[in-house]
């Protein structure tokens, strides 16, 4: 059992599911909307959040019910030893992917504008490196870094955005939705990783004070997501206009790199924007790097939780898959691939509730 002080608040856990999301979408979201030709990829970013609380009330009665496991002790009682760890392995590959992707984008972001001549590899081996130091102190003390640095970085971010108001043309978000339907099943896919994060829920359960409140935390924490991103696409949209936000590779940065406020002494605006991102980013990656480490632990059954051999390992495995990528042109592919696993994550939990729901059928035919 976990101790009383050691389990995470209402708060905590929404500040976790939301920081998680937010991560690589608030530099690249613009570029991947845009390139649907659509002005107002912002309202159909709403929509999908809806989507994906509906997709997550469904399923979180299942887990609030058994909220004294995780998601991977769940899958190996009800589904059984060798399927339950197949869904396990599947689960904390995907989050070791999650972090690869995570790790290397942020290598990418740091080198290219603020340690052009340091090594990528050693920039993200550092990152991950720290990474797995938060990993062994275990959910708690992760919770509380996220309540440290999300808060401060949402401020900084939305006070730059709104800085940028300035140059907002709203004739750049025009017409509203103008391809329909269309639009949204066209730019659905391409934004699916940018709502990734979000499927931390599934071990955060067992973790809370309360289970109870757990709904209320996802809801909470994919709407401020959701709601954050869409401000995010409409504003550099607004400024910047469809045409120009898909032939630019960090459309967010450059836009607050082009900003300038007459009497401030400050010249580079940008300089705020990738510290913060840098923080947010790696808070985004230590969610994925937690559920993975959960993961593997369920599957091999290590009593202790912090084992060397695992979490060298981690380290090893998540530093060599990062540097794979030739460039970052090779990351944005891979992260369309890395959005369709993120939903295949999602149905995990909702095979393990209709396979616990068979078995009391088939328990209920044989008593009576």
């Amino acid at each position: 059992m976990k101790k009383p002080e050691d389990k995470l608040t209402f708060m905590q856990t929404l500040l976790m599911v939301s920081g998680t999301m937010i991560g690589a979408g608030v530099l690249t979201l613009p570029r991947s909307a845009a390139s649907a030709d659509s002005p107002s990829g912002w309202i159909i970013i709403l929509v999908q959040s809806v989507v994906f609380i509906g997709i997550v009330l469904l399923f979180m009665p299942f887990l609030q019910k058994n909220s004294g496991e995780t998601i991977y002790e769940l899958n190996q009682r009800i589904m059984g030893r060798a399927v339950g760890s197949l869904l396990n392995l599947f689960m904390s590959c995907y989050f070791v992917v999650t972090v690869c992707f995570q790790a290397r984008f942020l290598g990418e972001v740091i080198n290219y504008f603020l340690l052009k001549n340091t090594p990528m590899g050693v920039v993200i081996f550092i990152f991950l490196a720290v990474g797995i130091y938060h990993v062994t102190g275990g959910v708690y003390p992760i919770s509380k870094l996220y309540a440290y640095l999300f808060p401060i970085t949402i401020i900084i971010l939305l006070t730059l955005l709104i800085f940028s108001l300035r140059l907002f043309n709203l004739d750049f978000v025009r017409p509203v939705m103008e391809g329909g339907y269309k639009s949204f099943f066209e730019l659905f896919p391409r934004t699916l990783l940018y709502f990734s994060g979000l499927e931390v829920i599934l071990f955060l359960v067992p973790f809370m004070k309360n289970p109870k409140q757990a709904k209320k935390a996802a809801v909470f924490g994919i709407g401020s997501a959701g709601l954050f991103y869409s401000f995010t696409l409409l504003v550099v949209i607004g400024c910047m206009s469809v045409a120009e936000a898909k032939t630019v590779t960090y459309p967010t940065i450059s836009l607050i790199h082009a900003l300038e406020i007459q009497g401030i002494f400050i010249e580079r605006f940008d300089i705020f924007l990738l510290i913060t991102w840098t923080c947010q980013q790696f808070t985004c990656m230590l969610g994925s790097f937690k559920g993975a480490h959960l993961g593997f632990n369920t599957i091999f059954g290590l009593k202790n939780k912090n084992n060397g051999w695992l979490l060298g390992g981690l380290l090893a495995v998540t530093f060599g898959l990062s540097m794979y990528p030739d460039d970052i042109n090779s990351v944005f592919a891979f992260a369309n691939i890395l959005g369709y696993t993120f939903f295949a994550v999602l149905m995990i939990p909702f095979l393990t509730w209709f396979v616990s729901w068979l078995k009391k059928i088939a328990g209920r035919k044989q008593t009576s």
